[in-house]
């Protein structure tokens, strides 16, 4: 009976985050694959975190405007306004790293990449799974990768649709026992507050800074600038 409202009420109970290449993917910043695959994670009740999807919530742009910024401040030499706005992103998805049950990475052989392995270390020191899409990466990847992989009790998978397969039978709610069901609601309720503070404090930071320059810019409209007496001026002295 419980088992059949927490389907009937689609409560998604366990939380993933995909990680992969955003940076050196030239074509779409990594979207494609993510959202690939989001969809038929929410059929098996999934609650998927995309670090694509929430790149405009700490920096007003889209990913892959993100990166032409950043490629702009770092060649012109302005590195504190780079670290500042990348420092929002590297924090974000670190925390949906934090908040995942387990980790989504999808690996391809000719986009080399650099946070991943970042958010991997993070998801193994956690001791939570990493499961690895690697069909494409097999003859470049990575041994230290492989091994964050193994050792996290993560697996290897030869595609999307294996590992979905994969997914829908461990994670099912029905195949958990009622202490872990109980576990992953409670889990879920927290992790929805916290998503809601989160997000509310970020829109406010943004609403007072946005307040602070528009008085800024009054202000200076009020201070006319001092200038020379003109020639005219001068000759009726």
């Amino acid at each position: 009976m419980f088992v059949k409202i927490i389907k009937f009420l689609k409560l998604k109970l366990f939380y993933n985050y995909l990680a992969g290449a955003i940076e050196f993917d030239k074509k779409d910043g990594g979207q494609s694959w993510r959202n690939s695959i989001t969809p038929p994670l929410d059929k098996i009740l999934m609650y998927t975190q995309d670090p694509c999807k929430t790149e405009a919530l700490v920096t007003d742009m889209t990913v892959m405007e993100a990166q032409e910024k950043f490629n702009g401040w770092i060649q012109s030499g302005n590195y504190d306004l780079f670290t500042d706005k990348f420092a929002k992103i590297v924090h974000k998805d670190l925390r949906m790293v934090y908040r995942s049950d387990f980790l989504i990475v999808h690996l391809f052989p000719k986009v080399k990449t650099t946070g991943t392995i970042h958010e991997m270390a993070e998801t193994w020191r956690q001791k939570k799974p990493i499961y690895l899409i690697w069909k494409d990466a097999k003859s470049n990847l990575s041994k230290w990768a492989l091994y964050l992989v193994i050792s996290s009790g993560g697996r290897l998978f030869e595609s999307e649709n294996k590992l979905i397969e994969f997914l829908s039978v461990k994670y099912a709610i029905e195949n958990q026992s009622f202490r872990k069901q109980i576990t992953q609601i409670l889990k879920s309720f927290v992790r929805l507050i916290d998503e809601k503070i989160y997000t509310f404090r970020i829109i406010r930071q943004k609403r007072i800074l946005a307040e602070l320059l528009e008085k800024k810019k009054k202000l200076e409209k009020k201070i006319e600038p001092l200038t020379e007496p003109k020639e005219s001026e001068k000759e009726k002295k």
